[in-house]
């Protein structure tokens, strides 16, 4: 049994009554909190379309890319790869979120001084009528 998403074989798997593919029961309650779809069809889906599969519990063997250095040196690129990603995705949000503050930050600057130039006559006029009387 391959799970769906990832390609390994899950720990405690379950399977989708709708689309009848294999999930890791802990990654796809959490993907359905948050999403209510299936990750791979896109249907909406539940926790009650969500049935678990019982397993010998045998000691998982090791992937057989994991036996040979070349193997090793493969899953540490595909590592590698998947965090470069994820800090690109992430730098890109920064990236976004700097930009959004920055505008924030110059249209409070501008109605700052916008307020200041509207306020300005009004304390000149108090001024004038305060000496007055």
């Amino acid at each position: 049994m391959i799970y769906a998403i990832s390609g390994e074989v899950p720990d405690e798997p379950v399977v989708s009554k709708m689309s009848g593919l294999l999930f890791e029961r802990r990654l796809i309650e959490r993907y359905i909190e948050d999403h209510s779809k299936c990750p791979i069809t896109k249907e909406e889906l539940t926790m009650d379309d969500i049935v678990p599969i019982k397993t010998n519990k045998v000691v998982k063997p090791r992937p057989l890319q994991a036996t040979s250095i070349p193997g090793l040196l493969g899953i540490f690129q595909n590592e590698w790869d998947v965090l470069m990603l994820s800090n690109f995705a992430l730098e890109r949000q920064l990236h976004t979120a700097r930009q959004e503050l920055s505008h924030a930050l110059y249209q409070a600057r501008g109605l700052k001084k916008h307020l200041k130039r509207l306020n300005k006559p009004k304390h000149w006029m108090l001024d004038k009528l305060g000496g007055a009387f």
